[in-house]
């Protein structure tokens, strides 16, 4: 058992006073509920969390749509707690109100069932970020687990050209190599890796190459720390090495590149008996299995603050790491 990061009053102060940008936690599915997850999130001092509505594993867009509604429900039932947002604004409001603010992503793009033309509609709805493919194959691309590493398809422009126009964020996030490249480079506007790890620290076909990285921070966009086990190489999933990741993102392209993505799960052996069952999605990694790992924390990611302040990362860098690096990001895409 690793010991705890003893936190000083000079991170915990940074911490509480800046906007903590989380840009995924699964939900809606078998990985979090709402009665814990979100008041936890608060609690440990987040600002913001972007909530896994559907993807590639939804059924469709009738799915989507119903757990779309769940979140409105959550939101109107404690209006005093959580603020849904649309823009940049609303977060400010919400950060000023003392409330979590909230919007959705989607974690593949076999959710729009086929229909480029939903893009705007799930836009319309709070849908501001979403992943071209899921570990496997779909009709924009490669997943990042597939056989195959082939590019971008003919649809997959069509859907990257819609999503510019209405200002959802290209995500790259468990995507195959080249089709994030070929996505990073079509796209028009910022994208993102919303949760992923770097493969130069673990070499895990879920975290990015540094070629990746790069590309991505010449559109000027931002990655989102992973805190999985399995891909930080840490059966505790412990904030150091969470931090090591971290640190690599920002030695590579700088600070104004590196965010959070937590990616954490409430229910941790769920996810596990799913990736156990699903071995096309989630195969071997290099010949070995899947370890259950558990997941780091919400509240370890003021531990992330003070291994910044002993880096000497500069009072700005944390702050955008925490979540200004996402803000400045989505205040550029969104529409």
């Amino acid at each position: 058992m690793a010991e705890p990061v003893t936190i000083s009053e000079k991170a915990r102060a940074l911490y509480r006073s800046s906007l903590v940008w989380d840009m995924t936690v699964p939900y809606g599915m078998q990985h979090a509920t709402d009665g814990i997850t979100l008041p936890r999130m608060r609690k440990a001092g987040f600002g913001l969390v972007s909530l896994t509505l559907g993807g590639d594993k939804t059924f469709g867009p009738e799915e989507a749509l119903a757990n779309i509604g769940k979140v409105y429900a959550v939101c109107a039932r404690h209006p005093e707690l959580y603020r849904f947002v649309s823009g940049t604004d609303d977060v400010e409001q919400a950060q000023k109100e003392g409330k979590l603010a909230i919007t959705i992503n989607f974690q593949g793009t076999n959710v729009l069932g086929n229909d480029p033309g939903l893009i705007e509609v799930f836009y319309r709805l709070g849908v501001r970020h979403m992943l071209m493919a899921y570990n496997q194959k779909n009709l924009v691309g490669d997943g990042c687990a597939e056989r195959t590493d082939a590019g971008l398809s003919r649809y997959g422009l069509t859907v990257i050209r819609e999503m510019n126009r209405v200002g959802m964020l290209v995500d790259g996030t468990h995507t195959g190599y080249r089709t994030t490249m070929e996505a990073m480079e079509a796209s028009t506007s910022p994208c993102i890796f919303s949760h992923c790890c770097a493969y130069s620290v673990y070499p895990h076909y879920r975290n990015i190459k540094d070629d990746q990285i790069r590309k991505c921070a010449e559109t000027g966009g931002v990655i989102g720390v992973n805190g999985l086990g399995e891909f930080i190489d840490d059966m505790e999933a412990t904030s150091e090495s969470m931090f090591r990741h971290l640190d690599h993102i920002v030695n590579l392209v700088g600070a104004k590149h590196a965010g959070i993505g937590l990616d954490y799960v409430k229910d941790v052996a769920g996810f596990w008996n799913y990736v156990d069952a699903s071995p096309d999605a989630w195969p071997h990694n290099n010949g070995k299995p899947n370890r259950h790992t558990k997941f780091v924390q919400p509240e370890q990611i003021e531990d992330l603050a003070e291994l910044m302040c002993r880096k000497n990362y500069s009072e700005a860098d944390i702050r955008g790491i925490l979540g200004g690096n996402f803000y400045r990001v989505c205040k550029q895409v969104w529409k």
